[in-house]
């Protein structure tokens, strides 16, 4: 190992059950996104981290309905690098406990994304003590409706961004073999509406025009659409519904389409596509409601250089990290990096079964992890 990042390595190895004892006290104060005063629960304890860590106080965003957000200062410069993170989860309080087994740590969001909340906070803390000057102010900007699509939090995510030298999601690497998402996929919802004309199916069923079976040519249509070699988008028709009752011809059907697109490009020919799309059975009528998420994280050119930096910092600790392909989940990291922040997302905590009940963070990952974030941390 280089000198420094041996000393960062041992500080942090000797801190070890001191960040176990941080997460899983954040991991208890469970925090399901729609549970507002669970979330605001959880993003108290959460400041009272970056307090006692780092001496850094915490701004609380309030919000209405959703988890108030934080936003934390930490260091001086004449640059800012960015790193964002939730604490919101999708599991249902009380129904994952929490407990460790041996070198596997269980609990609600304890890779996605808490094990990387705790993470970003112990790498600027060995820094701190160890007194490794940066040359930059990290803020921290946490979130806690990420899990349902950050609908009030993107505006201050964007807002926050402006100005940012870089920014850096410790979201988790990909499961189970921990390598880092230098690029993601971006989402979409499509939803398909088919008008037809009712009709008494057994007296008069040609009379009708069958919205279901409109709906159906065009889900063929839409799927047929998918590109699964990674190049433009994908669909994927998740929830269908049509028609009223069992003796009369449907006269209105629809679907959900989940769109995933693999480059910024896909967003306005997708929209094209549909636009000169019209419906297949005389006398129907379809409609298409385009609602794009999360634009893709895109592999260009600045985000692959902070890939390459954090393979640098990984070497000098003696590791070797990979990047994985495109993958299909999005994160806040691909809205700032289609802001034009240069940004790099999955370098949090290794583990496996995310959105599961099994949700487990593997512990002889921590310390290499949270050594390669804060060496990356002081290099960017």
């Amino acid at each position: 190992m280089k000198a420094q990042e041996q000393k960062i390595f041992e500080y942090l190895s000797a801190h070890k059950e001191d960040i176990i004892a941080d997460l899983v006290a954040l991991v208890k104060a469970e925090s399901p996104t729609p549970d507002k005063t669970a979330v605001d629960r959880c993003g108290k304890l959460l400041a009272s981290l970056y307090r006692d860590r780092l001496g850094a106080v915490s701004q609380v965003i309030p919000q209405a309905e959703a988890g108030d957000h934080l936003v934390t200062e930490f260091g001086a410069g004449e640059r800012t690098l960015m790193i964002v993170g939730h604490f919101d989860t999708v599991h249902p309080t009380g129904s994952v406990p929490v407990r460790r087994e041996g070198d596997i740590l269980y609990g609600p969001g304890v890779i996605d994304m808490k094990g990387g909340d705790v993470a970003a906070i112990w790498a600027a803390k060995a820094l701190k003590d160890l007194g490794i000057s940066l040359d930059k102010k990290l803020l921290f900007v946490n979130n806690s409706d990420e899990e349902t699509g950050s609908r009030h939090s993107h505006s201050l995510l964007l807002d926050k961004a402006k100005g940012a030298c870089a920014c850096i999601v410790p979201e988790p690497a990909t499961c189970p073999d921990g390598r880092i998402k230098p690029s993601r996929k971006g989402n979409g919802l499509i939803k398909i509406k088919c008008y037809g004309k009712a009709a008494h199916s057994g007296n008069n069923p040609q009379g009708g025009v069958d919205a279901n079976i409109e709906l159906a040519h065009q889900l063929i249509f839409v799927k047929g659409l998918s590109d699964y070699e990674g190049k433009t988008s994908t669909f994927s028709p998740n929830i269908i519904s049509g028609g009223k009752v069992a003796n009369v011809v449907s006269d209105y059907a629809e679907a959900l389409v989940d769109w995933r697109m693999c480059v910024p490009e896909e967003i306005e020919r997708t929209k094209e596509i549909f636009a000169g799309r019209g419906a297949v059975l005389p006398g129907a009528r379809v409609e298409f409601e385009i609602e794009v998420g999360h634009p893709p994280l895109a592999e260009n050119e600045r985000n692959l250089a902070l890939f390459t930096l954090l393979e640098q910092c990984a070497a000098d600790l003696d590791m070797k990290v990979e990047a994985a392909p495109m993958v299909g989940g999005c994160s806040d990291g691909n809205d700032i990096s289609d802001a034009g922040v240069p940004t790099i997302d999955g370098v949090g905590m290794v583990g496996n079964f995310i959105h599961n009940p099994q949700e487990q963070l593997f512990l002889d990952h921590l310390v290499p992890r949270v050594a390669m974030l804060a060496s990356f941390i002081s290099r960017v």
